[in-house]
């Protein structure tokens, strides 16, 4: 269960960082919109990690003998990668968020799924309850949306940007974590 609120969290740490830009943009958000908008971040982060996982139980038992050394290496990826961006941001998030537009919501929701995507793979080689995986991703993602949207006109983005480097130290661990339970059988 600690292992399945830290991929949430980790994983919700893009929707954060991205919810804070957009509170700082725009810090006079309704409570509505700010409920539907944690609502779409918080469905796509969830919807995610089902698509990746459909796609990893077709291919779960040819890689068994060698799923935790992927699990660790997308993982790590994906960690290096948050870790990465969150000091050399690219503009993205300026750029969705340009309008608070529901087009803007769900282009930037989904631009903060694709990593869970990839680690709805390891879901398929190393989880044993889905629907509670997906349901704490759907959830934390919704309150770290909520939380982000409130904080962003109060702290400003640079916070989002260091919550993405947790989040990427996060995920680097559950992939060590994998690997090393793996290997300790």
């Amino acid at each position: 269960m600690i292992q399945t609120l830290l991929l949430a969290f980790s994983l919700s740490t893009d929707a954060f960082a991205a919810s804070i830009a957009k509170g700082a943009r725009f810090p006079n958000l309704s409570w509505p919109r700010r409920v539907s908008i944690a609502c779409g971040f918080g469905a796509l982060e969830a919807l995610a990690p089902l698509i990746g996982y459909i796609l990893g139980i077709q291919f779960a038992a040819a890689i068994d003998d060698y799923d935790h050394w992927i699990a660790f290496g997308l993982l790590g990826a994906l960690g290096l990668r948050m870790i990465w961006k969150s000091f050399h941001p690219d503009g993205e998030d300026e750029q969705a968020s340009a309008a608070p537009s529901l087009a803007a919501v769900i282009v930037t929701a989904m631009g903060t799924s694709v990593d869970a995507t990839v680690v709805g793979v390891t879901l398929a080689l190393f989880s044993n309850n889905i629907p509670l995986t997906l349901g704490a991703i759907g959830l934390v993602t919704f309150g770290m949306t909520l939380l982000g949207l409130r904080l962003g006109g109060a702290i400003g983005a640079r916070t989002g940007e260091w919550a993405e480097f947790f989040g990427g130290l996060g995920l680097i661990a559950i992939g060590a974590n994998i690997l090393v339970t793996h290997l300790g059988r």
